[in-house]
């Protein structure tokens, strides 16, 4: 009897030994899967928008393969930028969601914690430029876009979320401007003074992300409202050097895209000369020196090349 007991207790032995084994290697077999970027696209709730538009420009090959960094969308995001359905997606060209999808994606891992305080410019997998603004409070933007969670690790890279979608810029600052219809007098301005001051239309035209600056852009209404400048002719024979620093009181040195200003005085490429920025809640406002009220940002964060453009209401007075 004794015999047999023990018998029974070997092969009980072997049996939960092999089950043992079995379910280590069912756990080991998970593991050697790891999930990539794409993997936790599909499954996380919180992308869902950006996973219609990454099938649909069939970007899901290219995010599972190499070392890649992930700014991606939430579907919060995508709503505030119009695109709220799979149906508002799917109806843009696939050539340009693609675009826009690899917008977001860098060559290599980046956490949260490698990248370095201040303006940093980025070529992106679309190998457009993309600027990321780290503050000193440890803050992180991508052009106006906040990280929202950092460093969600996946076998081949990392996925930072955030806040806002990313858009593209398609040209240097000078060729968006003179691109947008309601900039023509600004245009008109820039070109009546590129002869005599070519650093400034240089600094406006140049491709390089090296050398960058935040534009504040007069509308047309803006310019036909004010007092000097307020017709095509006006400014085609406008005294060159007068017009000059007037524009250069338009413009500051670095990016700033409208979530990252605070209220105070910024220094402009005019010498010695500072124009007063004002953030009301979401309203952004400047002031120039000789300005009785504050002009409106109407149209913020037009991304460009070697910088952004925000367009306002006044023409500003040095």
């Amino acid at each position: 009897m004794t015999k047999l007991f023990s018998l029974f207790l070997s092969r009980l032995s072997v049996v939960v030994l092999l089950l043992a084994s079995l379910s280590c290697q069912k756990r080991d077999d998970a593991v050697a899967t790891p999930q990539t970027i794409t993997d936790r696209i599909l499954e996380d709730s919180q992308f869902g928008l950006f996973r219609v538009a990454m099938s649909y420009a069939d970007a899901s090959d290219a995010l599972k393969a190499g070392n890649l960094t992930l700014f991606a969308p939430t579907d919060a995001a995508f709503q505030a930028a119009g695109l709220s359905t799979e149906a508002a997606i799917k109806a843009m060209p696939k050539d340009q969601i693609r675009s826009l999808v690899l917008y977001h994606v860098l060559y290599g891992r980046v956490a949260a914690s490698a990248i370095p305080t201040g303006l940093n410019s980025v070529a992106t997998a679309s190998k457009a430029i993309a600027f990321v603004n780290k503050t000193t409070d440890g803050s992180i933007y991508v052009n106006m876009a906040k990280l929202t969670q950092t460093d969600i690790a996946v076998a081949n890279g990392y996925i930072h979320a955030i806040d806002r979608v990313l858009i593209p810029a398609t040209g240097s600052l000078l060729a968006t401007i003179q691109a947008n219809p309601n900039l023509t007098f600004l245009s008109a301005a820039i070109k009546r003074i590129a002869t005599s001051n070519p650093t400034l239309l240089a600094t406006l035209d140049n491709a390089s992300p090296t050398n960058t600056v935040t534009v504040f852009a007069p509308t047309d209404a803006a310019f036909k409202a004010d007092q000097v400048y307020n017709t095509l002719a006006a400014i085609e024979s406008a005294n060159v050097q007068t017009l000059a620093n007037t524009l250069l009181y338009h413009v500051l040195s670095g990016v700033l895209f409208s979530n990252q200003f605070q209220s105070g005085s910024f220094t402009t490429l005019l010498s010695g000369n500072k124009v007063t920025v004002i953030v009301t809640g979401s309203q952004l406002s400047v002031k120039g020196n000789k300005n009785s009220t504050a002009a409106f940002v109407k149209q913020a964060d037009i991304p460009a090349t070697n910088g952004v453009i925000h367009t306002i209401d006044q023409v500003l007075q040095p």
